[in-house]
């Protein structure tokens, strides 16, 4: 629990800090794929549980693709957009 919340915060802040933002998609996108899977909305019975499981299913599963979008484009235009204080650490261009 103590290394997803360090996971996330590390992620988070690389994101918006704009440091090596490319490694903080990423460990995001670690954190989320998995995440999603614990949220196993077809093994519940209960209708209101399989429905909030499936909002937080699908919630993950596409922040969890955001992710990689975010990694690809900051890592292939980086410095050219702005938005970032260090280089990308993954050099796709």
């Amino acid at each position: 629990m103590i290394v997803s919340g360090l996971l996330l915060l590390a992620g988070g802040l690389s994101i918006v800090l704009g440091v090596w933002a490319d490694l903080g998609a990423l460990l995001l996108a670690v954190f989320l794929f998995p995440a999603s899977l614990m949220h196993a909305f077809w093994k519940e019975t209960d209708p209101q549980s399989r429905q909030n499981e499936r909002i937080h299913f699908l919630k993950d599963t596409s922040l969890g693709g955001a992710c990689p979008m975010l990694l690809a484009l900051i890592s292939y235009a980086g410095p050219e957009l702005g938005l970032t204080i260090t280089g990308p650490l993954f050099d796709t261009s």
